[in-house]
Order: C-alpha cells, then sequence, then structure tokens
C-alpha cells in the first residue's frame, strides 16, 4: 500500500512538471493531474481500475483542507466534463479511491493523439459550504 501511494504521489509531482497544479478556496485546495494510462504501471492501472491504453486518460483529484497550517486529504465529490476543441463533450464518471489515509476522485476518458481537451470539474470536499472549480486545458499525446 505505501509503495502505491509513494508511486502516485510521484506521478502527480511530476506531472505539473515545475510548477503544482492546484485551485484554493478558503481552507480547501484541490490538486489534479491528468496522465495517459500509458505512464502507469501496471500495479497502478489496477488500483485506479483503468486499462492501459494509448488514447485513455486517467484524471485524478485530491482534495485537501488546511488545519493547523498544513494541509490534510479529506474525502470529495465531483462531476465534470472532458471537452475537445470542437466541442465533443465527454461526461466524467468521477469515483472515489482511498489509499491508507489519501482520498482521490478518479475518471477516465478517451483521447486523440494530440488532441487538446477543455477539463471542468467540480469538486466538493467533505466540511466545505460550495464545490471548487477545477478548469483546465491540456494536450495529450499517444506514446
Amino acid at each position: 500500500m505505501r509503495r502505491f501511494v509513494i508511486s502516485i504521489m510521484l506521478l502527480l509531482c511530476s506531472l505539473g512538471a515545475a510548477a503544482e497544479q492546484y485551485v484554493d478556496d478558503g481552507p480547501f485546495r484541490v490538486h489534479y493531474a491528468a496522465v495517459n494510462t500509458t505512464a502507469l504501471t501496471p500495479e497502478v492501472a489496477r488500483q485506479f481500475g483503468v486499462a492501459r491504453t494509448r488514447n485513455e486518460i486517467l484524471l485524478v483529484l485530491n482534495a485537501q483542507q488546511r488545519i493547523d497550517g498544513r494541509y490534510v486529504p479529506v474525502p470529495a465529490t465531483a462531476s465534470g466534463t472532458a471537452t475537445t476543441l470542437l466541442g465533443h463533450v465527454q461526461t466524467l464518471e468521477l469515483r472515489a479511491v482511498r489509499e491508507a489515509e489519501v482520498h482521490y476522485v478518479v475518471a477516465s476518458f478517451q483521447t486523440l493523439d494530440g488532441e487538446f481537451m477543455t477539463i471542468d470539474a467540480q469538486v466538493l470536499p467533505q466540511g466545505a459550504n460550495a464545490p471548487l472549480q477545477v478548469r483546465f486545458r491540456q494536450q495529450f499525446y499517444r506514446d
């Protein structure tokens, strides 16, 4: 289990290149990342319930709450979409995944090689009064 958590955290850190990807609202923060599933190890893909294919992308959301000056993971629910530049919309089937004390909300979606996708997600951390809006655009390439 510990190895799985470390693998996911390394994956999330590597996706942001030089900067972390997150949104803040009051005491809540949502980290987000989207990666081609071929970048996952077979073990991590199984844990998240996704196939390792060239056209499948895994979206990972991690909600946190600031308590006593540090951020701690909290459960969350979410809804969202992935939209191409041409307007093709995929509704994301976001589901909760828990590993030890870390809570994730994940979904997978399909993309073409070189395609730009706009990801919109509304994430409601436990204890929050309103969802946090996560919106980003990313270009995806097949490995």
